[in-house]
């Protein structure tokens, strides 16, 4: 192979790589997301598991946790569960009362056929990026915005057009 045909080639993969990479940045972005931004998917963060109140799944990986104070937690799991969006109840399996990403802690689905998930993380979110998960894991409508009352017009004038006939 001559030098001019392995210019051609590199310049070739030169282009199609740094293509592949600019278009894997614009697919993750969204626009609309201002919130979605700040949420951490693998948070660090802990629940007693006494102060658990309530749960939303939110996917087969994912689900929103209520804890005491009408704190909200995101907590991700290492895999999907099949059971998480069927099942009527949930279990922990923790080393002591403390429900974290790390140390094996797992939550068990209390379906048909029980099954567990471990624990990828675990965030504290906000109540407004709460409504946000909601809305866009389809759980929640967004709410209409309303239109702002139109500017009153002031009276337009008429002009009056002779008879057709």
């Amino acid at each position: 192979m001559d030098l001019w045909m392995m210019k051609k080639y590199i310049k070739q993969l030169v282009i199609v790589l740094s293509s592949s990479l600019m278009l894997t940045g614009c697919a993750s972005v969204e626009p609309n997301s201002e919130l979605g931004r700040d949420i951490d998917f693998n948070g660090s963060d802990c629940i007693s598991i006494r102060t658990i109140r309530d749960y939303t799944p939110l996917d087969r990986s994912t689900l929103l946790m209520e804890g005491s104070g009408k704190r909200n937690y995101l907590v991700t799991l290492v895999s999907p569960s099949m059971e998480l969006r069927s099942s009527f109840r949930l279990s922990f399996s923790s080393r002591d009362d403390w429900l974290c990403p790390f140390g094996g802690d797992r939550i068990i689905f209390g379906g048909i056929s029980p099954d567990y998930g471990t624990i990828r993380g675990i965030s504290r979110v906000t109540p407004e990026q709460a409504d946000e998960l909601l809305i866009r894991y389809g759980i929640k409508e967004p709410e209409e915005q309303q239109d702002a009352v139109p500017p009153e017009l002031k009276g337009a004038d008429v002009e009056e057009l002779g008879q057709i006939g």
